[in-house]
């Protein structure tokens, strides 16, 4: 049996954790299942309006349903990662997506529908910080890296999730068997970590009697000063944040309909693979440390080329230049993304990590509400690619508001 010494904060005792891999793992695949039911409707968004009677802004709205309860949870759960049993928060968060997924495939309207979709943002709003937290536990001294993993893994589901659905969708009724499927996935994962994960170690590691007289290098870290200057590195990554999931907000909700009516495809996993390339091109980033002072700057340049090159191939109503930018302003925003994001969760002590995580995934998922909102309300009066031309146009002059705010910063850092 492994064992591994997971610091409470850094200057603190050192505490044994059993099967600190085989947990790190489970905990990974927890938050890929999670955030992979958020994602199972992209693909079938069209079916879904059908079903349900709704337009391009009922689409949207059944898409935003999921960011406010996210967003609300995100509030109310900042410190519960920080707080409470992290076994306790995966389980109970696992059941309720599965309830809540189960209960997408079974809405007769789209009432219901929205109601689901709020229980599951709730859930992966627990979830979310709890997860990290566990990582960075987990994978004592090595912040950077559990960083890595926690956008490797909620990124990667959320790409997964639109292929997965599509995938699903054919092996039964397409808009309830992809749902009834995942269900029982994340139930299977619920008896794993209660037999894999003790209890007791999975308190928060503040609260561990080691924790209780903290070392020097802790008290450092929680000075006023010292939080002051993390302040501009949070600041940062929910910046960035903010804009990528602007653009995940499209991917996610109106882009299937969008490909399908601009290329005339019908394939339901093609279309997912469309809607998930500038996330899967992210995810991708997360399994390679980035270095460099300068790679957030030409990450969010590329980030900001990417999405004008995507209103240049709607213009042109070409797949191939469709698939090239997807590819370049997914790559651009996760090198930018886990830059910003690995600079802000390293800033801060282990004590502080689950609520610093909370913060900036509450400013990240509120940029899928309300300009998702607006672009639905655009393609309802106006259509959907001229509505996606001009919200192409306002996410790249954002990206580019960004790099020269990262580039300033390096600038400043130099002299």
């Amino acid at each position: 049996m492994s064992t591994t010494h997971a610091l409470a904060h850094p200057g603190s005792a050192p505490v044994s954790l059993r099967r600190p891999k085989l947990r790190a793992t489970l905990t990974i695949v927890s938050l890929f299942g999670l955030l992979t039911a958020v994602n199972l409707p992209t693909a079938l968004y069209p079916l879904i309006g059908d079903r349900l009677r709704v337009d391009e802004f009922g689409i949207t709205v059944a898409f935003a349903s999921y960011v406010l309860s996210l967003l609300v949870g995100l509030v109310l759960f900042r410190p519960l990662g920080d707080r409470a049993n992290r076994r306790t928060v995966f389980v109970w968060a696992l059941a309720a997506t599965s309830i809540a997924t189960l209960g997408l495939a079974l809405a007769p309207t789209l009432a219901w529908f929205c109601l689901a979709r709020a229980v599951q943002g709730l859930a992966i709003a627990a979830a979310t910080g709890t997860g990290s937290s566990a990582l960075r536990v987990l994978l004592p001294g090595r912040p950077s890296l559990s960083g890595r993993l926690t956008l490797l893994a909620t990124s990667g589901g959320v790409a997964a999730g639109p292929i997965l659905g599509g995938v699903l969708s054919l092996a039964g009724s397409p808009t309830q068997w992809p749902f009834v499927a995942w269900s029982i996935l994340l139930l299977a994962l619920i008896p794993v970590i209660l037999l894999i994960a003790p209890h007791p170690e999975c308190r928060p590691v503040a609260r561990k009697g080691a924790a209780a007289l903290p070392g020097p290098a802790t008290q450092q870290l929680t000075t006023p000063a010292a939080i002051a200057a993390s302040v501009p590195a949070i600041r940062m990554a929910a910046l960035v944040g903010f804009v990528s999931f602007a653009f995940f907000g499209f991917a996610l909700s109106l882009a299937p309909g969008h490909f399908a009516e601009l290329f005339g495809a019908t394939s339901r996993p093609m279309l997912g693979l469309l809607a998930s390339l500038v996330l899967l091109a992210s995810a991708a980033v997360q399994l390679f440390p980035v270095r460099g002072r300068w790679a957030a700057t030409l990450g969010l340049v590329a980030f900001a080329a990417g999405t004008l090159l995507l209103g240049l191939a709607t213009a042109l109503a070409s797949p191939v230049l469709t698939v090239i930018a997807c590819l370049i302003a997914g790559a651009g925003q996760g090198v930018a993304f886990q830059k910003a994001f690995g600079a802000a969760v390293a800033a801060v002590p282990s004590a502080r990590h689950a609520s610093t995580v909370n913060a900036i995934y509450a400013v990240t998922y509120l940029g899928s509400t309300l300009p998702v909102l607006g672009l639905g309300v655009a393609a309802t009066s106006f259509g959907l690619t001229p509505a996606v031309l001009a919200f192409t146009f306002a996410i790249s002059l954002g990206c580019a508001a960004l790099a020269i705010a990262s580039f300033r910063s390096v600038r400043r850092a130099d002299s």
